[in-house]
């Protein structure tokens, strides 16, 4: 049985990029979006259609979180221990986790690596009614070598275990590869620029990943490891602190993608909160804090492929918005980086990110324009997934 849904908006952003629709509207069919547009499009529909009022709230696609966690909380420091907890005791920690992310208006999550497969656990109950929460594109465990930022239960070491472990993420339900190509912030080894992986461990993930129809992401702050993932195809590059102005034309050249993860870093909650007490630690931090206000003004104003996410940094995806324009972004570029681009980026820009037809219709009202003012991107009043309201947020 079809059900249509009118939504009234009082005004409407769409996320293709073009101005919002004072007084704009949603046609909603089955979950999915019918048309959107101005008033007048919508004169001649039955008198009698279901009607979802928002015509006091500024209205916008649903939020993509193109870079976050399920387990993972900055703020309680020490994430590799977090990583390495009883799994069924990190399920339980992830619940309010989605619960701040849901809220903040995300309603499509990448998750960039979690142990014993929590992740697509998550995505599988989601799918099938059993929870509710964001929709989610998961990568199960990333690949780390033994010595390097990131690594948890299983470590990546040579081309042979490095083809192997994609393989078997992939049999496991990987919609994509995560790999960690540099150091951290979060772990006292090595340091931000530094390499884990030969070239030839890089490739192989690649080629392992392309011939299943899919891509690697890779943690990469700059240096000889972002160097690497640049030359071998490594579709997003996740976080780019330190990144050159030459790598910079090089992805622009190849059509790839930054994913800037700045809540982690500059946000009083995220590492700052915790891990301060371990002398090395703040150091990278503070080193990264530098190199990111610079680095990310060139990134936004070389136009390059760019999107957003919080590093788990839950719910915080308008703070990402906030520096961005901080940082020279418009307040729609911003919006861009968390909608249309973070979908395009994630490769689901067929089902989400703008709110065209055909697409999800997920969409989330505001109490204040952002477009006026960014930081209206806190105030998140509703959040709707497939034309559904999320109840008790």
């Amino acid at each position: 049985m079809n059900t249509l849904k009118l939504v009234k908006t009082k005004s409407l952003i769409d996320g293709t990029g073009g101005p919002a629709f004072p007084g704009g509207q949603i046609l909603v069919k089955n979950g999915l979006v019918e048309d959107a547009g101005p008033a007048e499009k919508f004169r001649h529909l039955p008198a009698d259609i279901e009607v979802i009022d928002l015509s006091t709230h500024h209205v916008m696609p649903g939020l993509v979180n193109a870079h976050t966690h399920l387990t993972l909380v900055p703020g309680l420091g020490n994430q590799p221990a977090q990583k390495r907890l009883p799994p069924a005791y990190n399920v339980l920690r992830s619940t309010p986790n989605i619960l701040k992310d849901i809220k903040s208006g995300v309603t499509t999550m990448r998750i960039m690596g979690e142990e014993a497969g929590i992740d697509v656990d998550f995505k599988n109950a989601i799918n099938q009614g059993l929870i509710h929460g964001p929709r989610l594109i998961v990568s199960t465990m990333g690949m780390a070598a033994s010595h390097s930022h990131g690594v948890g239960t299983r470590p990546s070491d040579g081309v042979h275990e490095m083809r192997k472990h994609v393989r078997q993420n992939l049999a496991l339900g990987a919609d994509f590869i995560k790999l960690f190509a540099t150091g951290g912030v979060s772990s006292v080894g090595k340091a931000l620029h530094s390499c884990p992986f030969t070239k030839a461990e890089i490739a192989v993930a690649v080629e392992e990943a392309e011939r299943h129809g899919t891509y690697v992401a890779a943690h990469a702050h700059g240096g000889t490891g972002l160097d690497y993932c640049i030359e071998q195809g490594v579709r997003t590059i996740e976080h780019g602190a330190f990144i050159n102005e030459a790598q910079l034309e090089q992805i622009i050249k190849r059509d790839l993608w930054i994913v800037g993860t700045l809540s982690i870093l500059f946000h009083p909650t995220g590492i700052e909160q915790s891990d301060f007490s371990v002398p090395l630690i703040k150091q990278k931090v503070m080193q990264a804090r530098e190199a990111a206000a610079v680095n990310f003004a060139r990134v936004i104003k070389s136009g390059c492929n760019l999107a957003s996410g919080t590093d788990a940094m839950h719910g915080l995806m308008a703070y990402e918005m906030q520096k961005l324009v901080e940082f020279g972004a418009s307040p729609m570029q911003a919006i861009l980086t968390g909608t249309k681009h973070a979908a395009r980026a994630c490769r689901i820009e067929d089902k989400a990110g703008t709110l065209e037809p055909g697409k999800f219709a997920d969409f989330i009202a505001l109490e204040g324009d952002p477009l006026a003012d960014i930081l209206n991107m806190f105030r998140v009043d509703r959040v709707y997934k497939e034309g559904r309201l999320f109840q008790g947020i």
